[in-house]
């Protein structure tokens, strides 16, 4: 996931997280911001510890797999934080006042 990604995602979760001037949710975006970046920095690791075992630079192939599980695992945990998010959202909106 690169930085489009990031900003797409961020999106994606609805205006209930869109930073405003001068609000307290930029606290909010800013942490997941981060957490978002360090998933992706993950996944770009994985992917070049991938490519250093396919060019030889690498020989211990659990050294990739353990990059590419940690990666996964990672990436699972932010996508099923985004649809607990997703659906809190929707069931916020469907409250009657």
């Amino acid at each position: 996931m690169n930085v489009t990604g990031v900003d797409s995602l961020i999106h994606g979760l609805g205006p209930a997280i869109k930073p405003t001037p001068g609000s307290d949710n930029t606290e909010f975006v800013g942490e997941l911001r981060r957490l978002i970046d360090g998933v992706n920095d993950k996944q770009l690791k994985a992917e070049a510890a991938v490519k250093d075992f396919a060019a030889g630079k690498i020989e211990n192939v659990h050294e990739v797999m353990l990059i590419e599980a940690e990666a996964d695992i990672s990436f699972r945990m932010l996508l099923q934080a985004r649809n607990k998010f997703v659906e809190a959202y929707k069931e916020i909106m469907r409250m009657q006042i």
